[in-house]
């Protein structure tokens, strides 16, 4: 898979071993400078170990944008099961998504120095194109923060709906479905 016109100076590619390394610090980055957060193993076990999380021809995948003259990890973007862990998220949040239809749109993460270039934007649309091609599942969710910059004006961009908004909750996050007309 490359870059939508092959002159945008970047390419998206699935997780392999040679991006894995790359993949891992960005995701780790923006976890910690984008949402504030430290590690927490319940939550951030993909991010230790994607190669095993995201096994492709299963579902989950994780696509990787790398910088054609350089080969830098710029981004990353998945998906996986929408199941959420009980205990970290409102019930009736995780009620909704135990179906096993829902896929969770998931770690779609920029480097600040490569953002405004529209990677996370052409990343989000592969992702959901091979999401769909794919057909493991009938929807798709996302949660994110308001306080990670842009985030939610980009989510919005998509048409994503509004499931339930626990900025002052537990979670702090916003939780959306994105549906098929965004795609």
């Amino acid at each position: 898979m490359t870059s939508v016109n092959g002159s945008t100076g970047w390419s998206i590619h699935p997780l392999s071993e040679r991006t894995l390394l790359g993949a891992q610090s960005v995701m780790r980055r923006s976890i910690a400078e984008d949402f504030g957060d430290a590690y927490d193993p319940r939550i951030h076990a993909d991010v230790d170990d994607p190669l095993t999380h995201y096994t492709p021809g299963a579902g989950p995948f994780l696509l990787v944008v790398t910088d054609d003259s350089t080969d830098e990890v710029l981004a990353t973007g998945g998906i996986r099961s929408g199941r959420l862990k009980p205990g970290l998220t409102p019930q009736h949040v995780v009620d909704r998504y135990e179906d096993g239809r829902h896929g969770q749109l998931v770690r779609v993460y920029v480097r600040k120095e490569a953002r405004r270039r529209g990677i996370a934007r052409a990343l989000v649309h592969a992702v959901l194109d091979r999401a769909d091609r794919e057909g493991h599942y009938e929807a798709i969710a996302l949660h994110t923060y308001q306080h990670s910059p842009g985030a939610v004006a980009f989510w919005e961009s998509f048409g994503a709906l509004l499931i339930h908004d626990d900025s002052n909750g537990a979670t702090g996050a916003v939780f959306y479905d994105l549906p098929r007309s965004s795609r």
